[in-house]
C-alpha cells in the first residue's frame, strides 16, 4: 500500500469519526497506539549488544603466550 492509498484512508477514518461525533474515542485509540509504539521501543527490547557470550571472550583473553 502506498501512502496516496494510506491517506486516503485515515482522511476517510477521520470523517467517519468527525461526522458521528466520536473524535473523542479516535484520539484516545491514537495515544493508546502512540504509547504502545513507544512502550515496544524501550532500549531493553534490542536485545544484547555483544556478539560473543563473556565466557568465550574470557577464556580467549586466557590464552598463553609463547616465549
Amino acid at each position: 500500500m502506498n501512502l496516496d492509498k494510506l491517506f486516503a484512508w485515515v482522511v476517510g477514518l477521520v470523517l467517519v469519526f468527525a461526522a458521528s461525533g466520536r473524535l473523542d474515542v479516535l484520539q484516545n485509540w491514537i495515544w493508546k497506539a502512540q504509547a504502545k509504539v513507544i512502550y515496544e521501543s524501550r532500549s531493553s527490547n534490542w536485545g544484547s549488544p555483544r556478539f560473543f557470550s563473556t565466557d568465550s571472550v574470557s577464556s580467549q583473553a586466557k590464552l598463553p603466550i609463547k616465549k
